[in-house]
């Protein structure tokens, strides 16, 4: 059985909506697709800073910048880590691949950026709720109906 996505959604109340820190932010949106990891809140952070910029970075960049972010986090004792746990370039590149196969990014010529080069929020929009979240809720749908028919409960 060929899996085509993986998202777990979780919904959280809208209290944590209030939540001023921008960081706290990106790692509710992404407890809400199921991702706990803070390397993938490292990456997606570096996303949207570069995003701000106009910059679209490479897989060694991202690394890097997540790993000068960490230090500067570090030294305000917001980081409690090692400055370069769970950083290698295979995992930085399985990271990149989750988010590129959610659709959320893509990457020409090895540069990495929110799809479309739309903001997150329209890159959610246009691509990951048509193509993985609506696309999920049908063929849940289908399956369904399928069981139902399975079991004698619906005829056609």
């Amino acid at each position: 059985m060929p899996l085509l996505s993986k998202i777990e959604l979780c919904w959280f109340s809208d209290d944590e909506l209030l939540k001023e820190n921008p960081r706290a932010l990106v790692e509710l949106f992404l407890n809400s697709l199921g991702v706990s990891k803070g390397t993938a809140s490292d990456i997606f952070e570096i996303l949207l800073l570069n995003k701000r910029k106009g910059i679209h970075l490479t897989s060694g960049e991202i690394r890097n910048d997540v790993i000068e972010m960490r230090k500067n986090r570090k030294e305000l004792g917001e980081f409690d880590g090692e400055i370069e746990d769970s950083l290698s370039e295979r995992n930085v590149q399985i990271w990149l691949k989750f988010f590129k196969d959610m659709k959320m990014v893509e990457c020409i010529n090895d540069r990495y950026f929110f799809s479309g080069d739309k903001f997150p929020s329209e890159a959610f929009e246009m691509y990951v709720r048509p193509l993985i979240i609506d696309e999920s809720v049908r063929f849940i749908e289908r399956l369904l109906k399928n069981i139902e028919k399975s079991y004698g409960l619906k005829k056609e």
